[in-house]
């Protein structure tokens, strides 16, 4: 029977990988982008979860095609207010002289902060996008398709207008 020994390099080695994996690093120290996303009290608790999960890395990706990454030592919080889910899904249609319908809609602000917390921007943001986006016809199987245009669509809003 063997035994394994490691050297006092690979031993401290190991305890070094095993530290870094249970203790990562904050957003800020590896150089990522730091991004608050606060979607409470708009409605369904399933679509703000949706948001708040969703929104970062969509902005996060945005920041990439725009070529436009946040300052250094700066935040972003983005406060999502309002969420609306049109349930006309063909805008123009019904009746003789068809209707009006805004489609799906999501409203909030971006906010850029600096080291200490203070506002560098404030900028109300709106996303929009058509109720029929995501399939044939809204339906609650659609939602979460939705949700994500609208989430597309606000952050490109975004991360244009920093």
């Amino acid at each position: 029977m063997r035994s394994w020994r490691f050297p006092s390099v690979n031993a401290a080695f190991w305890l070094a990988l095993m530290l870094a994996a249970a203790f990562p690093l904050p957003a800020s120290a590896q150089g990522a982008p730091r991004i608050t996303v606060e979607a409470g009290g708009i409605g369904l608790p399933a679509i703000s979860a949706h948001i708040r999960r969703s929104l970062p890395r969509a902005l996060a990706r945005e920041m990439a095609e725009q070529g436009k990454p946040l300052p250094a030592g700066t935040r972003l919080v983005v406060r999502v207010t309002q969420v609306y889910l049109s349930s006309d899904p063909f805008p123009g249609i019904r009746g003789g002289f068809g209707s009006f319908s805004p489609g799906d809609a999501i409203d909030g602000e971006a906010i850029l902060l600096d080291r200490q917390g203070r506002a560098l921007s404030r900028r109300p943001v709106a996303g929009r996008s058509p109720a029929n986006s995501s399939g044939f016809a809204p339906s609650p199987y659609n939602e979460p398709r939705r949700v994500e245009a609208l989430i597309g669509a606000f952050a490109y809003w975004i991360i244009r207008e920093l």
